[in-house]
């Protein structure tokens, strides 16, 4: 048993003393989650600094000495003023001669590690696989605490002896619980304070005096209940049927003390925001019709009020219009968004004083809904509409946000045409912008929003054949993807995850290891199956249905040909459902895998073609349906047309190279030879 779970060594300056005060007493302050506590680990009971300075002499004193030979863990906060403490670097290597130096951990306040380590430091192989790193410009001390709270779970979990992982996802889900029980609490005093003021207000109309002062009062809940508290909640695990119970049950009680303001038009627009709030509540929790009527009684009074010149009205009307735009392409309704989306972008043109931030994203909203309905023409003019716009605002967290969202959809529209290097560099920038992003506001949209693009760009890389690359952001990528996803009733958290364990399937199939991708395509169906069960909704039927054809497509490579089947037959009877009412995109999709199927398993190759020319039709510059269409007429007679389609694909990519590699050599030991 050590005396001491954590040792803090540093260099007797300002800034470093000042920043490993507040580190020692987050350690000693810090609690472990109550989830790790019932299974017996324990955190940082006791942790030792120096207070004073270091003696003259060479020798480290008796009370320092002891320190470390009774610690368990070693924090060493490296600045630029570090390494020219012999001290530092003196207790650095008397922790390495005890045999610990696995347990060394350096936390970087400024600097870089070349200028920052002390010597005996730069000495230890792995040291950079602990680094913490709480840098901020201008050493701005609260930031680094800020990330230091996170960083240093490392050293927290080292000393519990649980694993980093579990500790930091049980550690994010306690924070959010502690805020949902904070922010729960609160909303019932809004809404008892919401009651009383609603009494007085009534009792007030004889008395013009206190009724104005009620009246403020009522305003000022009404705009906690309709912002504060639904936007505090919104950044919480499991919080959005909280938010949606909140926003659901308090709208008649707002409505009326709305109606009970002098300030009627004022009190009307703020009802249609709390609507448009509560749309986007049920949005998220997959209750896409109550979603509707919720948007359409907002859109209803914005309207109202523009007729009547609320100046407000108009950019409120135009944003409903986005937002149910955005509600009915969740439900895959993609023809209806797109006329509201056209709507909208009209409507906030025509505003003197437009947002062009806001029309950025309308822009954005309508290509990634044209992207939907097969329009990839028309999706790529939005997103170089809304770089444009973008491109000429300063680059605030907000313009990150919406840059990021735009490359990373343009990326997405570049990858499916098979531009492989335009697709990476664009999915690449879009990184980098998240990045930034996350420096300025670390939230859960915004990490979520950087798992998804480096998902993508996995993807991307692999079928470039570039798999290092593509293996780094997918290690990176899956463990932040389920720590999200442990937030089991946000929709988009678990869509995520099976997009990314799918991809990662796509990644390992087409090096060959078949084995574990079957495993990820597993657990991606698991999820999607999960989703659709919740929802039922066309897009999630047809993303399980892929699911399925992906695993059965990988399940003939390893010759397991009734399993193969079984998964085909399975996932073309869901997309079958759910492709006529998505558009042209998922029919072509559909088209082709039904092509293929023909072609491995019922070895009917008149049809195989037929299907395939279908889908090439709809979507020429697809990779899926260009190079199923090929294989088709490799085997009915047209070896010419087939041979030239594959040339085009193998030359956008390594991976894809790869892919028609194995594609063929499965085929012929499934029996079916090339026709000349």
């Amino acid at each position: 048993m050590f005396d001491y779970d954590v040792f803090f060594s540093y260099r007797h300056r300002p800034l470093d003393s000042e920043i490993t005060q507040k580190l020692f007493n987050l350690a000693e302050n810090y609690r472990l989650p109550a989830s790790l506590r019932a299974k017996g680990y324990t955190g940082v009971r006791r942790a030792f600094r120096d207070t004073e300075e270091l003696p003259v002499s060479r020798i480290l004193t008796d009370t320092i000495d002891k320190a470390l030979h009774s610690t368990n863990c070693l924090v060493v906060v490296c600045s630029t003023d570090t390494p020219s403490s012999e001290w530092v670097d003196r207790e650095v290597a008397a922790f390495i001669e005890l045999g610990r130096a696995d347990y060394v951990f350096p936390i970087l306040i400024n600097g870089d590690p070349e200028k920052s380590f002390p010597p005996s430091l730069k000495l230890i192989p792995d040291i950079m696989d602990r680094l913490m790193d709480i840098r901020s410009a201008g050493n701005d001390t609260k930031k680094m605490m800020s990330r230091a709270s996170t960083e240093m779970l490392k050293v927290i979990a080292c000393v519990a002896g649980c694993e980093k992982d579990e500790l930091l996802r049980e550690h994010f889900l306690e924070q959010r619980r502690q805020i949902i029980r904070r922010a729960v609490s609160a909303a019932a005093a809004f809404i008892l304070i919401g009651a009383v003021a609603l009494n007085l207000m009534i009792r007030a109309q004889n008395y013009r005096s206190e009724a104005e002062k009620r009246e403020a009062a009522s305003m000022q809940i009404l705009n906690e209940l309709t912002y504060g508290l639904p936007d505090r909640l919104a950044d919480v695990p499991g919080a959005y049927s909280r938010i949606r119970d909140i926003l659901y049950s308090n709208t008649e009680d707002i409505n009326k003390i709305l109606r009970l303001t002098r300030n009627r038009e004022a009190g009307e627009y703020e009802a249609a925001v709390n609507y448009e709030k509560l749309a986007t509540a049920e949005n998220v929790l997959g209750k896409h019709n109550e979603a509707l009527d919720s948007e359409n009684t907002a859109i209803s009074l914005f309207e109202t009020l523009a007729e009547s010149g609320y100046s407000r009205a108009e950019s409120g009307t135009a944003s409903g219009y986005n937002n149910r735009a955005i509600i009915l392409n969740s439900a895959g309704r993609y023809e209806e968004a797109g006329e509201d989306y056209d709507k909208a972008i009209s409507m906030q043109e025509a505003l003197a004083a437009g947002d062009k931030l806001v029309l950025a994203r309308m822009l954005f909203n309508s290509g990634a809904n044209a992207i939907d309905m097969g329009n990839g023409n028309l999706a790529a003019e939005r997103f170089e509409q809304s770089l444009e716009l973008l491109g000429g605002i300063e680059r605030s967290a907000d313009v990150l946000d919406a840059l990021s969202t735009v490359k990373y959809n343009y990326g997405v529209l570049l990858y499916r045409s098979g531009l492989y290097d335009d697709a990476s560099e664009m999915l690449s920038d879009a990184c980098d912008d998240l990045k930034e992003l996350i420096g300025i506001n670390d939230s859960i949209h915004n990490r979520s929003s950087y798992v998804q693009t480096a998902s993508v760009l996995a993807a991307c890389l692999t079928d470039a054949g570039k798999y290092k690359d593509a293996d780094s952001y997918y290690e990176e990528a899956v463990k932040a993807a389920e720590i999200l996803a442990g937030d089991k009733e946000n929709i988009s958290f678990q869509q995520m995850l099976a997009e990314l364990y799918n991809n990662r399937g796509l990644s390992l199939n087409i090096r060959g290891d078949y084995i574990s991708a079957d495993e990820y395509y597993a657990a991606a169906s698991d999820i999607y199956g999960k989703i659709y069960e919740k929802t039922g909704t066309a897009p999630d039927r047809a993303a399980y249905a892929v699911s399925l054809l992906n695993t059965g497509e990988n399940a003939f490579k390893t010759k397991d040909y009734e399993r193969s089947e079984e998964f085909f037959i399975k996932g073309l009877d869901e997309y079958s459902k759910a492709a006529d009412s998505l558009g042209t995109y998922h029919a072509a999709q559909y088209l082709a895998w039904r092509s293929y199927y023909e072609l491995i398993h019922l070895k009917d190759f008149n049809t195989a073609v037929e299907s395939a020319s279908k889908a090439y039709e709809l979507q020429p510059d697809n990779t899926l349906v260009k190079m199923n269409y090929a294989y088709a007429c490799l085997y009915s007679g047209n070896k010419k047309t087939g041979e030239k389609l594959l040339d085009e694909i193998a030359s956008s990519g390594g991976g894809e190279a790869e892919t028609i590699e194995r594609d063929l050599r499965a085929q012929k030991d499934a029996g079916l030879t090339i026709k000349n």
